[in-house]
């Protein structure tokens, strides 16, 4: 059981800042898991999930990470994100987390100071010439966050929902729309489904760039532990083969540290523009939940950009999704 340092020795110790590695996963986890009692927003991650973070190309094993010591004990951390094009702003993301005991104290402002510098190399390096974004999401429940932003020069120009569909008493009646067969998600299929999110996906979503044979499994999470194969699906045109849409699955673990709930997490949905309207999206939104209720979760759910003009969040809310939390996506070019 962690006992919080007196206020007064927090005070007066000095972090120790270093680039962070696979091996602090754990210490990740630790942290955040810390914050969650305090803030509330069921974001959990194992350690495990932590460490493939790590694994992935789009974390820059020099600039990509940053975290803060306390005599040997990980109070604050962050990560940038690198993307697979600059276009022509090569548009990151940022996460960042101060443990609760050791917040207005300036960390979570050289987090950010950091991330910025950081994100300007990386950016160099990768897309030299081109500016660098930082994307940076918050809560709107947490105010200290939104404050902090806002106090570093970023604005807030779109938000998100996070919407959550609850299981209890799901009958598993999905119906697929005529002239559609619906197919569960195999490794043989993957360049498929990668084909067919680059095609579906990136064209409406500003600021999402086309995911390479690299970047694909780790930035969906094929192959990760978290990823659920038996929970993804697509839904193929039975005239002519095309994949029409899918939906690909994960399940973190770590929510088990709520007691008695256990959430899949509709990481991507998507449908080409030519098949929309068709109940495409619904179909596979369905059988994603269908078969979770049958496996024994209590919920599903998803984020969703409030100006997504496919009109994603229309479907989502007849499917019977509910907003659960708003978060607001700040940005700011680094200097």
């Amino acid at each position: 059981m962690h006992v919080a340092c007196p206020a007064r020795n927090i005070r007066s110790m000095d972090p120790v800042w270093r680039t962070l590695t696979r091996d602090d996963a754990a210490a990740i986890a630790e942290l955040n898991e810390a914050a969650q009692v305090v803030d509330r927003v069921d974001e959990h991650e194992s350690a495990e999930d932590v460490a493939e973070e790590f694994d992935s190309p789009s974390v820059d094993a020099r600039d990509g990470s940053r975290g803060a010591f306390v005599d040997g004990r990980l109070v604050a951390a962050g990560i940038v994100y690198a993307r697979t094009a600059a276009d022509p702003v090569h548009g990151m993301f940022f996460w960042g987390q101060v443990h609760p005991d050791f917040r207005r104290r300036g960390l979570g402002t050289a987090l950010v100071t950091w991330a910025l510098g950081a994100g300007k190399r990386i950016t160099e390096r990768l897309f030299p010439g081109a500016p660098c974004e930082l994307r940076a999401p918050a809560h709107d429940s947490l105010a200290g966050n939104l404050a902090l932003f806002r106090s570093q020069g970023f604005t807030a120009d779109r938000y998100e929902f996070m919407m959550e569909l609850p299981l209890a008493g799901r009958e598993g009646k999905t119906q697929v729309p005529d002239g559609f067969t619906l197919v569960t998600f195999d490794p043989e299929l993957s360049e498929e489904f990668r084909e067919t999110h680059n095609t579906a996906f990136v064209p409406d979503h500003p600021g999402s760039t086309v995911q390479t044979a690299e970047s694909w499994p780790h930035v969906v999470g094929i192959g990760l532990a978290s990823f659920v194969p038996e929970l993804s699906f697509g839904l193929r045109d039975a005239a002519t083969g095309t994949l029409a849409g899918y939906v690909l699955s994960r399940y973190y673990g770590a929510d088990l540290a709520t007691p008695g709930r256990r959430d899949l997490y509709l990481n991507y949905i998507g449908t080409r523009r030519e098949y929309r309207g068709r109940g495409v999206a619904s179909a596979l939104i369905g059988a994603a939940a269908d078969g979770a209720a049958a496996r024994g979760f209590d919920s599903a759910s998803l984020g969703v950009y409030a100006d997504n003009p496919s009109g994603a969040l229309g479907v989502y809310k007849r499917a019977g999704f509910v907003v659960r939390h708003r978060v607001e996506i700040f940005t700011r070019t680094a200097p």
